[in-house]
């Protein structure tokens, strides 16, 4: 779940922007998050001259159809995830409650949406609207990725130092040029 605020932190507060300046083109994410087994496998052009990256990791099965589906019902810059997600993921009160800013009145982050559709093999799904706090959002992102995966100690994730970095920058610029030219 940290991924995914995070990625729509970035899509709302930097990727979003920089394509509208680039291009004067309005886009969003809409993110989606189901739970359950999945089949990875690596399908593509077997090795060849020593050279593996012919070949793509592709993720069958049901949750990344629900996924799909649920990002499908969202509005721009939202993130839809089904309930057996949150039931199963989301404990800590970082990842339920907003940290309180600005005025100190902590709010619950995640509103309850009922699907009454035969294309879901669940009834509910809890929908984030919210991003992370300019503030408090890094300490809660190291705080939930520390707490993932068992409680297995993560390497605590910089941000600001992610975004500042100018390799990062030539390279973000360098992927939307990409994206540009093969779009257009």
């Amino acid at each position: 779940m940290p991924a995914a605020i995070t990625f729509k932190t970035f899509a709302t507060d930097v990727f979003i922007p920089k394509i509208k300046k680039l291009t004067n083109i309005d886009i969003g994410a809409h993110i989606g998050i189901d739970q359950e087994t999945v089949l990875v496998r690596k399908i593509g052009l077997k090795r060849y001259n020593g050279r593996t990256d012919r070949q793509n990791e592709v993720w069958a099965g049901k949750p990344v159809n629900m996924a799909a589906k649920l990002a499908g019902l969202t509005a721009i810059n939202e993130l839809l995830v089904s309930d057996r997600f949150l039931d199963s993921n989301i404990k800590d009160e970082r990842a339920t409650m907003s940290c309180g800013c600005p005025n100190n009145n902590k709010v619950c982050l995640w509103q309850e949406k009922c699907l009454n559709d035969t294309k879901f093999d669940f009834t509910k799904a809890y929908l984030l609207t919210s991003k992370w706090c300019q503030k408090h959002g890094q300490e809660f992102c190291n705080k939930l990725l520390e707490l993932d995966n068992n409680k297995k100690a993560v390497k605590p994730f910089n941000l600001k130092e992610h975004l500042e970095n100018e390799n990062y920058k030539k390279n973000i610029s360098t992927r939307i040029q990409a994206i540009m030219n093969y779009c257009f």
